[in-house]
């Protein structure tokens, strides 16, 4: 999986929820009132079946991840917050591909340097 494929507008959990912050992340990311949501919650697993509402909630509190304390608004920023949730060789993929356009522009700037019209312009006898 790659750096692009991973999502970062998810749901978080909150660390302001009252309990692992499962209901309260869900109801930032879909704007609505936690307080809802919680009853809504408590509602239906009442009303129709307890135990696999506790599995689910259990199990969204450890999928889902923590909330990052900045929003990261830049790409590099973005990349900074899913390297704990990439895998290795897609890092390494965006290494090796960070490192060929550096080497690109790092190419293209030592032919510019020593090309005859930057010489001639630049040069200076002192």
């Amino acid at each position: 999986m790659s750096l692009a494929k991973i999502s970062i507008n998810g749901p978080y959990k909150s660390p302001h929820g009252l309990f692992l912050g499962v209901i309260r992340g869900l109801a930032d990311h879909y704007k609505i009132s936690p307080f809802y949501l919680r009853l809504a919650v408590i509602l239906i697993s009442l009303l129709l079946a307890f135990w696999p509402m506790v599995i689910i909630y259990f199990a969204a509190a450890i999928v889902m991840p923590k909330e990052p304390k900045v929003r990261p608004t830049s790409e590099r920023a973005k990349e900074t917050v899913l390297l704990g949730r990439a895998d290795p060789k897609a890092l390494v993929e965006g290494l090796v591909n960070r490192s060929n356009q550096i080497e690109k522009k790092l190419r293209r700037l030592e032919d510019y340097i020593t090309s005859k019209p930057f010489r001639t312009k630049n040069d200076y006898r002192l």
